[in-house]
């Protein structure tokens, strides 16, 4: 009398919210991941654009939206509308990014088997949201470490003396305790030449960094360590060997080397940054990570441990004759470390 037609009919309709369940609701949690992914990738690389160039928030959006869209959302590429998608939060260096496939936007996630319960579409969206913090360690460092910076009320003043101030984190070089960014751009000397400004006999600033498979020891490591990234990693407080001796000539040879791989990369005063590189900004070779001492705890004539308080990155800039290399510091990206510092960037999703 029909009783099993209309059990048939429940029984199917059961079937088919269960292959919705199986299948549209198994596709629309892919789509969710899809999106997360595209968000967290936008979100990274808007947060890095920050760190490189500080302060730029078209660079910062322009870069978010490229990144992410190169993500897809169930077959069709993710399409970001900056002005709704992407926020840009230049205090705190932080950059957030939406991918979303919306109804409103005509591009909702269609279903399948869904579509007899009444569920044709369903929006999909995912928000990250990515910073510039601070890191404590880094990798390719070159080989020299110099003083970092103190407050220097005394006289004779461009030394550290009794009567000058330092403390680490607090007068080191990036933070604030002289104004808000001041540090970046500064011409440091990374390897003086003259005896009379060494602060121990013999030490001219050139540390000795282990290199896994390189040279053992002396100039040729010394020289290799110029031009070259060295892969081990350091961290803020560990020791490194100082390297006795004016070393100009392997100074010359390695720096030179270095400045080969990007020749007509210079510093700009106006820009605050490198103009004319042959590399994406941050990446070229002649940026790489160097490594200072305490002011107050000087390393003292002979080969010895001195401890790392700060890590930048330096842009070598180049070389006098007499062997005086000079850089400027810059941001550049590090990693996390037990212990932070000012100049270490490091890019991180918070959210």
């Amino acid at each position: 009398e029909g009783t099993s037609l209309v059990l048939i009919a429940i029984a199917m309709l059961a079937l088919l919210g269960m292959a919705a369940l199986a299948i549209d609701v198994g596709m629309l949690y892919e789509a969710k991941a899809q999106a997360q992914n595209a968000a967290d990738s936008g979100a990274l690389a808007g947060a890095g654009a920050l760190l490189v160039q500080p302060g730029n928030d078209a660079n910062a959006r322009t870069v978010a939206e490229t990144f992410a869209e190169r993500h897809e959302i169930i077959r069709q590429q993710v399409a970001i509308e900056p002005d709704q998608d992407i926020q840009v939060d230049l205090v705190n260096e932080r950059v957030t990014v939406t991918a979303r496939r919306l109804t409103a936007r005509g591009n909702a996630v269609p279903t399948f088997f869904a579509r007899v319960l009444g569920w044709d579409e369903v929006d999909i969206q995912a928000t990250a949201t990515a910073e510039v913090g601070n890191g404590g360690a880094g990798s390719c460092l070159k080989p020299w470490i110099v003083p970092d910076a103190f407050d220097d009320t005394t006289a004779p003043f461009g030394q550290y003396n009794v009567g000058d101030y330092y403390e680490q984190g607090v007068t080191s070089w990036g933070t604030n305790y002289r104004n808000a960014d001041s540090d970046w751009g500064t011409r440091l000397t990374l390897k003086i030449s003259s005896p009379s400004q060494t602060v121990a006999p013999g030490q001219f600033y050139p540390i000795d960094l282990p290199i896994p498979d390189g040279p053992d020891a002396g100039g040729d490591r010394y020289r290799e360590n110029i031009y070259s990234c060295n892969s081990e990693v350091v961290e803020i407080n560990d020791t490194v060997k100082t390297e006795n001796g004016n070393m100009i000539g392997p100074t010359k040879q390695g720096v030179q080397k270095l400045i080969d791989m990007d020749p007509y990369a210079r510093w700009d005063t106006a820009a605050n940054g490198i103009v004319n590189s042959a590399f994406p900004p941050g990446a070229s070779p002649r940026i790489g990570h160097v490594p200072f001492f305490s002011p107050a705890e000087p390393p003292t004539s002979g080969k010895q441990s001195i401890r790392v308080v700060n890590i930048g990155a330096i842009f070598i800039e180049g070389i006098s004759g007499n062997g005086v290399v000079t850089g400027r510091i810059m941001t550049m990206t590090g990693a996390p470390g037990a212990n932070t510092g000012p100049l270490i960037r490091t890019v991180r999703l918070v959210e």
